[in-house]
Parts: C-alpha cells; structure tokens; sequence
C-alpha cells in the first residue's frame, strides 16, 4: 500500500445562500420576533441555522413525516 502525504483540500467557504441571506436580513429587521424559517427539513439543517451567531432556533416535527421538520428563528442579537 502507498501512503501520500498531503493537506486535503480547502473547503469552499463563500458564506450564506441568497436565500439564506434574505432570512437573516428579514428577522434582523424585526428583532425578537419568531419566523418560520423553512418547512419539511432534515434535523441538519436546524443544526446549521443554530450554529448562527446571534439567532435563537428552535426545531419541531410536531405534525411532520417522520425525518421531516420545521425551523423556528429569531434575531437576538450579536454575541459580546
């Protein structure tokens, strides 16, 4: 067996999604406030949205299909 020693890639990191962006712009603008942020996802992307800095999420599959749920958000502010 040969062995190569190298890094592996750099991820591409070009930040959040136009839609994405669209969602944080619009709970920016009305602080505190819960949204319903996306329906009928995976339990990774509620992971995702509370890697956030300065939103509160909350996740629910209360009614959903099994695997599916529903992403809560609120802007609370940044982190000091």
């Amino acid at each position: 067996m040969n062995i190569v020693f190298k890094n592996p890639p750099t991820p591409n990191r070009r930040g959040p999604s136009p839609e994405t962006q669209g969602i944080i712009v619009a709970l920016k603008a009305r602080p505190g406030e819960w949204a319903l942020v996306k329906e009928d996802v995976s339990a990774a992307a509620g992971t995702a949205w509370k890697k956030r800095d300065g939103f509160q999420v909350k996740v629910s599959s209360i009614g959903k299909p099994e695997g599916k749920w529903d992403i809560y958000a609120r802007w609370v502010g940044e982190a000091k």
